[in-house]
């Protein structure tokens, strides 16, 4: 056997992590690979063939001369205390880096070979003797084959630079080795005191966890390649992301943004933001959203689209991590937060406007689903990736989800009519037909008006009662059928409500996308042409006043709404 050496070069630069590596003789152990407690099966680990393989230098010549580097890839995982609130220290545990990218480099930092490591953080190469090597592991999943998707966890403060982890430049000798490298907390007893190595594989083992299960669930289709940036100077000041200035943990369209600000508010052993977040990019990948964005909360009365989409979210990393408990962790240490149960009944504000209400029905669905359903994502992922959910001509909403489940798994319908009506959602289609829960505010209802052709006008309200911008009430929406292509007008006029000024905004949609928007610019009017083909469409109404945070009057305003061909 060979002698055990220690290889060291503990160094850390911004985006690259260089740590110990551990350079064992043939038959060597070393690194863990106990499953953590929100995996997915091995089954489900397996059956990921990400189509990059294991490539030999040019240089070997038989297998005579050839010998295997092997080894475990690991990292330090935090866990939240028993109750939820707060990150436990005392609780460290080693888990697998799954599905990540290794390289081998030579001397000139050439690569030299490619592999993933396996569900159990393992990976193999087959080289010849006495090549010199260093070890690089990637923050990077990366399928090359159908379904592809390329995830990369990157430092937005630093050029957006791709996180590595980096052993040392050595000899593989005469006889197969094993090396293992091991991401460390950076964490002393007391804080961080060393660098933070371990944080960007927690990220990246979440995103395995959520593309392991979608890819379980059914997904076909390839995903857009997408960073998830994260920093130490991630914080919660607005301001210049490349400064670390993120606010808050989110998805901006393109790229998904993690705070990082120790003592202050981290969110990389957070698993429910962190998946939460992923699930509005899947929402833009494979599902649909209509939500306008916005500050939200569990009692909050949301405006439909909003309520669907953060309800679905929250559902959505219960479901990926099997775990009801959804938890965030901030404050000194690291020792605070919040919790909250995902599927609990009994909640404040039930309806279709609470993203609780939607949260509750969907992990309930998921979790107590009658005979193989449950704890099974499929039957959720095959309605919001239908063809009929995604391009339906209602705008996306509980009501939308519900109808669509109970076309596409009639045998169930009843099970799921009973967890709507636990959160007093009661709509029969995808408009909210015969919707009896107006949330206190009877001008919401119902949910879709009905506007016609000619001069006949319908009346609608706009309030502001639970907040601005996208809460219950600010919004109202009507159906319209246009049944000859043409262009038409339409006309918006203050008719009732609070004596002041309002500001009336028009936005038409037809199957969510956004076809035409008329902003206000006279006092209480607004009107415009608009060209429409031969069919279905939305049109929204509201006063801006209502929609604007930076408005301080809170007052209900009224419209009558008018269409007309010219």
């Amino acid at each position: 056997m060979q002698q055990m050496m220690l290889v060291s070069g503990l160094k850390f630069i911004p985006t690259i992590v260089f740590i110990m590596a551990v350079v064992s003789g043939c038959g060597g152990g070393g690194g863990g690979s106990s499953q953590p407690s929100n995996s997915v099966s091995q089954k489900t680990s397996d059956a990921i063939n990400t189509g990059v393989s294991s490539s030999s230098s040019s240089s070997v010549s038989s297998i005579a001369d050839t010998v295997t580097l092997s080894g475990t890839i690991t990292y330090d995982y935090v866990p939240h205390n028993a109750n939820h609130i707060g990150l436990n220290y005392s609780a460290i545990e080693s888990r697998p880096v799954r599905g990540a990218v290794v390289e081998l480099l030579d001397d000139t930092g050439q690569v030299k070979a490619t592999t993933n490591t396996t569900g159990d953080g393992a990976y193999l190469f087959t080289l010849q003797k006495n090549t010199t090597v260093k070890l690089r592991v990637k923050a990077q999943l990366l399928s090359k084959i159908s379904p592809t998707w390329d995830f990369k966890i990157t430092d937005n403060t630093s050029n957006n630079a791709l996180y590595v982890l980096d052993g040392s430049l050595v000899s593989v000798g005469t006889q197969n080795s094993k090396r293992d490298l091991h991401a460390d907390s950076g964490w002393d007893g007391a804080g961080y005191s060393a660098p933070r190595a371990a944080a960007p594989f927690a990220i990246l083992d979440d995103i395995y966890v959520g593309t392991s299960r979608v890819l379980a669930a059914g997904n076909k289709k390839n995903l857009s390649p997408l960073e998830l940036r994260w920093s130490p100077k991630n914080s919660a000041a607005d301001g210049d992301a490349s400064r670390g200035e993120i606010g808050t943990s989110y998805y901006d369209g393109s790229a998904i943004y993690i705070l990082g600000d120790a003592n202050n508010d981290t969110d990389e052993y957070d698993s429910h933001v962190l998946l939460h977040e992923w699930g509005h990019y899947l929402e833009s990948e494979l599902f649909r959203s209509d939500s306008i964005g916005g500050d939200h909360s569990d009692g909050a009365l949301l405006d439909f689209r909003v309520a669907m989409s953060e309800g679905f979210a929250n559902a959505f990393s219960g479901m990926m991590n099997n775990d009801i408990n959804y938890a965030d962790s901030s404050g000194v240490a690291q020792a605070s937060g919040f919790s909250f149960s995902i599927g609990r009944k009994t909640r404040i504000n039930k309806g279709f406007f609470s993203e609780g209400s939607v949260g509750s029905v969907l992990y309930n669905y998921y979790a107590n689903g009658a005979g193989k359903m449950a704890n099974d994502f499929t039957p959720i992922f095959n309605v919001l990736s239908s063809p009929s959910y995604k391009e339906n001509e209602a705008l996306t909403s509980i009501f939308l989800f519900s109808s669509q489940f109970k076309n596409q798994i009639p045998e169930h319908a009843s099970l799921f009519n009973d967890l709507l009506q636990e959160q007093n959602i009661f709509g029969s289609d995808e408009y909210g037909a015969d919707e009896s829960n107006n949330g206190g505010l009877s001008i919401v209802l119902p949910v879709y008006k009905t506007l016609t052709m000619g001069n006949l006008a319908v009346n609608v309200c706009s309030a502001a009662d639970f907040g601005k911008q996208n809460k219950l009430g600010n919004s109202q929406f009507l159906k319209l059928n246009i049944n000859q292509s043409g262009s038409y007008n339409i006309r918006i006029n203050k008719s009732g409500g609070a004596d002041v000024i309002s500001k009336p905004e028009v936005v038409v949609y037809q199957k969510g996308k956004q076809l035409a928007y008329l902003p206000n610019s006279v006092a209480d009017n607004v009107s415009g042409n608009i060209g429409l083909l031969k069919g279905n469409y939305i049109v929204e109404v509201y006063d801006f006043n209502n929609h604007d945070r930076q408005n301080r009057n809170n007052n209900t305003t009224c419209f009558n709404v008018r269409i007309a061909a010219n």
